[in-house]
């Protein structure tokens, strides 16, 4: 047991100096944005718990107001994806995709939708209702119809 929380202690760790590494390289201007957790849901005050988000994010049915919720993995930037994979699952990347795969072949839970550029994040907005997703503050700023919930990390 003692082995198991020190190895969480370890991974936690490791990714927290990871993203460091990654914010430190980054030039200066860059380090004025902010990675954001936003949705495209009518109800402006949505507001996810921790354990929601997270679930939401693994496959599980999440709704709000009786909607249904969509999650979709913003990976257009790789410090974005580490944002993600600390504050919103807290995971490593390896974990993480096993566990998608776990929860699919076992229980038939749906992977989020995942975009690797800002152009498929747009269609994606587009295209449903009801989505639940992450970017660069200064990416969805002037999308009409985004809603931030809440702020994962700030530059």
């Amino acid at each position: 047991m003692e082995r198991g929380i020190s190895m969480t202690v370890t991974r936690r760790v490791f990714m927290g100096m990871a993203l460091a590494a990654t914010a430190s390289a980054v030039t200066p201007g860059e380090r004025e944005d902010s990675a954001v957790l936003f949705t495209t849901d009518d109800d402006p005050d949505l507001s996810l718990a921790t354990l929601e988000l997270r679930k939401l994010f693994l496959g599980f049915a999440v709704e709000h107001d009786g909607h249904l919720l969509r999650p979709v993995r913003n990976r257009s930037d790789p410090r974005l994806d580490a944002i993600f994979l600390q504050h919103v699952v807290a995971m490593s990347a390896d974990v993480y995709e096993r566990r998608l795969l776990a929860l699919s072949l076992q229980q038939g839970r749906p992977r989020p939708v995942v975009v690797d550029s800002h152009e498929q994040l747009l269609r994606e907005l587009d295209a449903w209702p009801h989505v639940v997703s992450f970017a660069w503050l200064s990416d969805i700023d002037d999308i009409r119809g985004i809603h931030v919930i809440r702020t994962l990390w700030r530059g």
